[in-house]
């Protein structure tokens, strides 16, 4: 188990996408898929078997497609093979490239979820003999996070900017940690020193219970970030001793509050109590601690 494994699988996907993955040592990010070998997206399709082909089809046809999906928005990212790669590269002057993605997503209404999982079946069965090709895994991964993530890019916190921003900026405006505390250097040190107020932030409790939500109801989604990010149930578990002891047990208590409506200076992000429910986890989070103390030192 690494001290890395501290962070949830939201910021984890968030830094490899914004490019703050280079910072974080020992993580294994999952590469990117192999180039794709041409820009034409027709071209693309017409490598697909003939099943893969009608399954793509049927998805697009359906009349839900274009109600919730920005086709023209995510045109640059499906038909610019360097797209992504530079926003990875040079996310500090890229990453706007993002923006508009965003807008247009969350200008449209929520895909259904009977929609995205009529979707996911017909891809999953009909391009059996194609899971090889990029577009295909490009494709399913998009289609099992597609709830997750579009709730989290869509939230936007009281000054009415994308909290996936807020987060981002606050993490890269951390301050360095003294000088005589190192375990692994980086942000990870960083995040560890932090102020609870820079990391318990309305934002942050919007997007740590939406993903927590969605991996407690859905084992097949977690299972394949367990083999991209190497994340799974023990790392959840350190995550979730990492926030509870940094920002209190009810940060991660299943509510989604709305950050918009929140100002971050007055958010009470933990309230005292004493039952006998928050005795047992007061409880858990010691033997998280020495469970994790255990793993710095091994």
């Amino acid at each position: 188990m690494r001290l890395t494994s501290l962070f949830t699988p939201l910021f984890l996907v968030a830094a490899a996408g914004l490019g703050l993955a280079n910072q974080l040592p020992n993580i294994t990010a999952p590469s990117l898929p192999p180039q794709i070998p041409t820009s034409n997206p027709i071209e693309l399709i017409g490598e697909l078997s003939p099943q893969c082909q009608a399954a793509l089809f049927s998805v697009v046809a359906n009349p839900e497609f274009f109600q919730c999906v920005p086709v023209a928005a995510l045109l640059p990212a499906l038909t610019d093979p360097d797209f992504l790669p530079s926003i990875l590269k040079d996310p500090i002057h890229n990453a706007a490239k993002l923006l508009p993605i965003f807008d247009a997503t969350c200008a449209l209404p929520k895909c259904s979820d009977e929609g995205v999982k009529g979707a996911l079946e017909a891809v999953t069965q009909g391009c059996a003999a194609d899971l090889a090709n990029p577009l295909i895994q490009l494709a399913l991964g998009a289609l099992t996070f597609y709830s997750p993530v579009r709730d989290v890019m869509c939230l936007k916190d009281k000054k009415d900017e994308y909290c996936v921003v807020e987060t981002v900026t606050n993490v890269l405006s951390l301050p360095d940690p003294p000088k005589d505390f190192r375990l692994l250097g980086g942000i990870v040190d960083k995040l560890l020193v932090a102020e609870p107020k820079a990391i318990c932030t309305p934002c942050n409790k919007a997007i740590l219970n939406i993903v927590a939500n969605f991996l407690k109801k859905n084992p097949v989604a977690l299972a394949l970030l367990d083999a991209s990010f190497h994340i799974g149930e023990n790392e959840l578990f350190i995550g979730k001793v990492y926030f509870f002891l940094k920002c209190g047990f009810q940060f991660l208590d299943g509510k989604v509050p709305d950050p918009s409506k929140i100002d971050p200076a007055k958010f009470t992000y933990q309230v005292s109590q004493t039952s006998a429910a928050n005795q047992n986890e007061i409880n858990l989070i010691m033997l998280g601690s020495l469970l994790a103390s255990s793993f710095v030192l091994n």
